[in-house]
């Protein structure tokens, strides 16, 4: 669901393992130490799309993981995607 980051640009971008975080169709579900890993952009965007690049924004109904994705058929355009974040308890 999130692709890899394949662009160059990516290569300065901070965040954590796609393998860390379950997706579905409405939730992220991730541990807090997760969570902190990803950059906070709650009031703007970050600079640079590319697909596969995550961040959070937090808003007074929730925590949101946010990501760029790929449109198929679309090589000029890339999807916002967003799911409510859920955190569990890291593994001791």
């Amino acid at each position: 669901m999130i692709p890899p980051i394949t662009d160059p640009l990516g290569r300065h971008w901070r965040q954590p393992p796609r393998r860390e975080i379950l997706v579905d169709d409405e939730h992220a579900v991730m541990t807090r130490s997760t969570f902190e890993k990803l950059a906070e952009y709650s009031a703007s965007r970050p600079t640079g799309v590319y697909p596969g690049k995550m961040w959070r924004a937090i808003y007074d109904d929730g925590a949101f993981l946010r990501w760029y994705g790929i449109v198929d058929g679309r090589p000029d355009l890339y999807s916002n995607n967003q799911r409510l974040i859920l955190l569990v308890e890291d593994p001791k």
